[in-house]
């Protein structure tokens, strides 16, 4: 067995020393997990539908309008402390999983509506919606 040291360069083709030490280690293999879930249950699983996203997207906004809401009932006091927590986490790191998803557009069935949350998402999250679908398509 090949020793490696941390100067010595790595060959990353397909073809190379370094893909047959991986595949003699276990490293690289075509079936190094499936799941038990047979195919045509995973496939019924996987069905896009637009209830599921609107019915989250409600509720997403929902909670940011309701603890801003608080924000502004409580402002001044420590209660507000909460729903300032509550609106940042909501407006924060649950725009970035809906931006993500309309991007790739998995969320909604129906295109519009992915690029309707999309674009509000990327708004929220500061960040350009052309240049990242160009990006990372």
């Amino acid at each position: 067995m090949m020793t490696r040291t941390a100067s010595a360069k790595r060959d990353y083709s397909l073809v190379g020393e370094s893909t047959r030490h991986a595949i003699e280690t276990g490293l690289a293999s075509a079936e190094w997990y499936h799941t038990d879930v047979p195919r045509k249950v995973m496939k019924e699983l996987m069905q896009r539908s637009d209830g599921p996203a609107i019915r989250d997207t409600i509720i997403w906004i929902a909670a940011i309008l309701g603890s801003a809401g608080g924000i502004v009932w409580f402002w001044g006091t420590w209660w507000v402390v909460p729903f300032l927590f509550v609106y940042g986490v909501l407006y924060g790191s649950s725009s970035d999983s809906r931006w993500h998803e309309c991007g790739h557009g998995t969320a909604f069935r129906t295109r519009w509506m992915n690029d309707v949350v999309y674009h509000i998402a990327s708004f929220m999250l500061m960040r350009n919606p052309v240049q990242w679908r160009w990006s990372h398509a």
